[in-house]
């Protein structure tokens, strides 16, 4: 976290916390639909606040509410079958990265949203060809 404003530290691991509880519910019971909000106690310049869903993008539309959403984060299945990894069994493909990526311009109601997608390399092309398809302006970063 040392390369990010320090206002946004606490964001940061109050996301890692809920997302670590998250995962550890979800293996003990279905959390689909779970949208929890948080923002900074004592932060009162910078209006900050996120959610964290936890369920079936494919069910977005039907669970989220329509709302002013300016960025989303996935972390797609990859298809590695790593031990201890939650509906990895297959990758995400094209079709599948496309209705995610319409289904969250159908959610949100912002004029400028933001989409990052964590994926695998043999994802990458898929991946881009999506957001090409749906998005007006991409911007592609490999790390």
């Amino acid at each position: 976290m040392d390369d990010c404003p320090e206002v946004f530290n606490f964001h940061i691991e109050r996301a890692r916390q809920e997302k670590t509880r998250l995962l550890a519910k979800q293996m003990d019971q279905d959390t689909t639909g779970l949208l929890k909000s948080f923002s900074h106690p004592s932060d009162s310049l910078h209006s900050l606040s996120y959610g964290v869903f936890c369920g079936d993008v494919a069910d977005m539309t039907n669970t989220l509410p329509k709302k002013d959403y300016s960025l989303m984060i996935a972390d797609i299945p990859y298809g590695f079958r790593l031990a201890g990894s939650i509906n990895d069994e297959e990758p995400f493909k094209y079709n599948q990265l496309e209705r995610m990526i319409k289904d969250f311009a159908k959610l949100t109601t912002a004029t400028l949203w933001r989409i990052v997608i964590f994926h695998s390399r043999d994802q990458a092309y898929s991946v881009s060809k999506a957001l090409k398809s749906t998005c007006h302006a991409v911007e592609g970063l490999t790390w």
